[in-house]
């Protein structure tokens, strides 16, 4: 679904990421784990053209999508969520979440449709009206998972969606991914909640000072000395 060919980028003299290579099926899990600074949420940036790359390729679904607008990858079929909120604060949950069909040709009443079965998946009726600015942690993740959902995404990007959450809140998300997966979804995770994240991951690359350092399921990285090294301990 997505391949990663010697990515490169550099700011000033700092070397975010260096010869990266990735390869990502569809309908699986993965997951990108390592230091703060390792260069994670950079490579995102690259894949949804965010940032432009120094050099390198990125393929999806077999096109070459690489630096082009993000509008247009998006079209393509890549959502994300942010590692930051991203979210429009003043505006409702509702009016959120539609703001992922607004590229969709389609007719207000199929608009309202879909983004009410969102919200009901995602179990947000109750706050559907109210202002993102009065919700908790967990819901203003929700509705951005919720907003990326409505773009009619074949493959997500999750930046630390379960960061920062109390465990039955992490749970929740856990779940949701899981549920995701089981509807066809394509799902590319970073986090550094370590349990969750081999809990739910099929395969987990590992990023260190932007270079890649280890991948594989996640027993052999919870078992991998280098992972170790630089990370788990």
């Amino acid at each position: 679904m997505l391949k990663v060919f010697n990515v490169y980028k550099k700011f000033g003299g700092i070397h975010a990421l260096e010869d990266v290579s990735m390869t990502v099926e569809e309908r699986k899990i993965w997951a990108m784990i390592g230091p703060n600074g390792a260069g994670k949420t950079t490579l995102f940036n690259l894949i949804t053209g965010t940032l432009p790359t120094d050099s390198g390729k990125i393929e999806f679904l077999g096109e070459d999508i690489t630096n082009i607008k993000p509008y247009d990858i998006c079209r393509k079929g890549i959502a994300r969520t942010y590692q930051q909120k991203n979210l429009f604060p003043n505006l409702s949950v509702f009016d959120n979440i539609i703001a992922g069909l607004l590229k969709d040709n389609i007719s207000s009443g199929e608009r309202t449709n879909k983004v009410l079965e969102i919200i009901d998946f995602l179990e947000l009726s109750e706050q559907k009206a109210e202002v993102v600015a009065n919700l908790s942690p967990l819901h203003c993740k929700l509705v951005e998972l919720g907003r990326a959902l409505a773009t009619s995404p074949k493959l997500i990007l999750l930046d630390e969606l379960i960061g920062g959450l109390i465990p039955v809140e992490t749970e929740k998300i856990c779940e949701i991914i899981e549920t995701l997966k089981e509807e066809g979804y394509t799902i590319f995770q970073i986090g550094h909640e370590i349990g969750p994240i081999m809990k739910t991951s099929d395969w987990i690359f590992v990023l260190d000072e932007g270079c890649m350092i280890a991948e594989g399921v996640p027993e052999d990285i919870k078992n991998s000395k280098d992972v170790h090294d630089v990370y788990l301990e």
